[in-house]
């Protein structure tokens, strides 16, 4: 069997999926060099832990390697060949404690936002309140927000995500074009009445963040997103309503992203449970 046949095929079950363009995207670019690898399917385990490892970069390395793990199960199960990724080592990604903001930064993220364009400042509001993806955002449209919800469309299909009024003002108060989509470009650019794409929600995300004076590794609307979930489990909120406002496929998925990140919350419990008070009451 051909390599590029079983590639074809795999795209083709991808797009009947609905899977998103930048995921489809993602996976036509990893699965480039495996015609040249192996022109017949399928390839040897050893000819892949090869590739992979010269691959610049851990998260490169693991992207390439779920790339082509979902290509193995997938002609595993419509063409019955034998899984060759079961032998290949999976890249070891390090650990890392990812950027949120703290209540003081979220405070004056507020405040840099004071004088914002209504556009603006409904873009930091709806990823503040709802923590949805860029994509999703970009995709919102007038006749997805409801009274007290909004429908997005993104990367797991659609969902329903509560939203606050204040919110949901902002949005609708935003001028409406014939293409019904809640964001433009700003007017007197080049991008005028063109619906914002996740680069421009990226910029405008960072400009504010910049001005609040914030210093994080990262500055798009992740940040938002990944806050909005500490601090609605510092303030008592449940993974499982967590896990379905933020659009999660498994509640795994946000108990491992979100609680390594109550990092205050570990401070506080280990002051009041320490044993080290053994050696205060000696002292």
């Amino acid at each position: 069997m051909k390599m590029k046949e079983v590639i074809a095929s795999f795209v083709a079950d991808c797009k009947l999926r609905g899977l998103s363009a930048k995921t489809l995207e993602g996976y036509s670019h990893h699965l480039k060099p495996l015609p040249l690898l192996s022109p017949q399917f399928p390839p040897k385990p050893a000819i892949i832990q090869v590739f992979l490892a010269n691959v610049k970069g851990v998260y490169n390395q693991d992207a390439h390697y779920r790339t082509f793990r979902a290509l193995d199960n997938f002609a595993h199960k419509r063409f019955k060949t034998k899984n060759f990724m079961k032998s290949v080592t999976r890249p070891r990604i390090p650990k890392q404690i990812m950027p949120t903001l703290s209540s003081f930064e979220l405070s004056l993220l507020a405040a840099s936002a004071d004088g914002a364009s209504p556009r603006d400042k409904a873009i930091l509001c709806l990823f503040i309140d709802t923590a949805i993806r860029s994509g999703e955002a970009c995709n919102l449209k007038f006749a997805d927000i409801a009274e007290q919800t909004i429908t997005v469309h993104g990367k797991t299909g659609y969902r329903i995500v509560p939203i606050s009024e204040i919110t949901k003002q902002m949005l609708l108060t935003l001028p409406k074009g014939e293409d019904g989509y809640v964001f433009h470009g700003e007017d007197n650019t080049k991008y005028q009445r063109q619906p914002l794409k996740a680069s421009g929600l990226y910029k405008v995300v960072r400009r504010y963040l910049k001005l609040a004076g914030y210093t994080g590794r990262q500055f798009g609307p992740q940040v938002l997103r990944r806050s909005f979930g500490v601090f609605w489990l510092k303030d008592g909120g449940d993974l499982k309503s967590l896990s379905l406002t933020l659009g999660h496929s498994s509640i795994t998925t946000t108990a491992n992203y979100y609680t390594p990140l109550l990092t205050e919350d570990i401070v506080k419990l280990h002051h009041q449970h320490t044993p080290i008070k053994v050696f205060e009451e000696v002292a």
